[in-house]
């Protein structure tokens, strides 16, 4: 009873900063994910949609992320492709890719925009 108490002490003097706001600071990529979690991450229109990446950075500036993979139960097969400022930014997405599906089969950087027929999944 008093570790409950102690407890609900605790969460009373937090400052009013929600959990939310402190997992998107340390995780950048949770505002992607789509509520049913099981679709690809929500890139287009946002700061990694990659139209809005090359036209703000140029297509030699930015850095490109390409994966594909899939979730079980049931086999859904899952691919996304998002643009960067940096080469640290772009492995961040891979790594959080890799914890978002069931298996990745395909995760890469590259530097510099592609923009052929595989480049639109």
């Amino acid at each position: 009873m008093r570790a409950v108490l102690i407890t609900l002490f605790l969460f009373a003097i937090v400052p009013g900063q929600s959990f939310a706001q402190v997992n998107n600071q340390e995780y950048p990529f949770n505002s992607l994910l789509p509520n049913d979690l099981r679709s690809p991450p929500m890139i287009r229109g946002t700061q990694y949609d990659c139209q809005i990446r090359v036209r703000a950075d140029g297509a030699e500036n930015v850095y490109q992320a390409f994966v594909g993979g899939s979730f079980s139960d049931p086999i859904r097969n899952i691919s996304s492709v998002a643009c960067f400022q940096s080469a640290q930014m772009c492995d961040a997405y891979l790594n959080f890719m890799r914890g978002y599906l069931t298996t990745t089969r395909t995760a890469s950087c590259q530097h510099g925009y592609y923009d052929g027929p595989l480049s639109h999944f």
